[in-house]
């Protein structure tokens, strides 16, 4: 198997999750405010905000959605769910994604 049918085997586990509402699924396009914050080994963060709501929220993207990178994301949120109750846990409010005509998908 190939590193890219095992990027899709990823990205289809990401939208089956969001299908059944695992994770709620926002439209990049909601977002407004957005302001870059900073930058890691795997992508940027900004800060944004959702709708017209005073309520700040940090988007995190990825500088390429590769095997690894998004067997990462997928580790992540899977660990995120198991976790969320707990107080101290930063919250995993959803997942959108940014079309673009260059790299097809983003997700954010």
């Amino acid at each position: 198997m190939q590193d890219t049918e095992y990027t899709n085997e990823w990205v289809n586990w990401i939208e089956e999750a969001v299908d059944k509402e695992y994770f709620k699924f926002y439209e990049y396009q909601q977002f407004n405010n957005i302001q870059h914050i900073g930058t890691g080994g795997f992508g940027k963060v900004y800060r944004a905000n959702w709708k017209k709501s005073e309520k700040q929220f940090a988007l995190k993207s990825f500088f390429s959605l590769d095997n690894v990178t998004v067997k990462e994301i997928v580790c992540e949120l899977k660990i995120q769910r198991e976790v969320d109750f707990h107080d101290n846990i930063i919250r995993c409010y959803g997942i959108t994604k940014l079309e673009t005509g260059i790299i097809g998908r983003s997700y954010l």
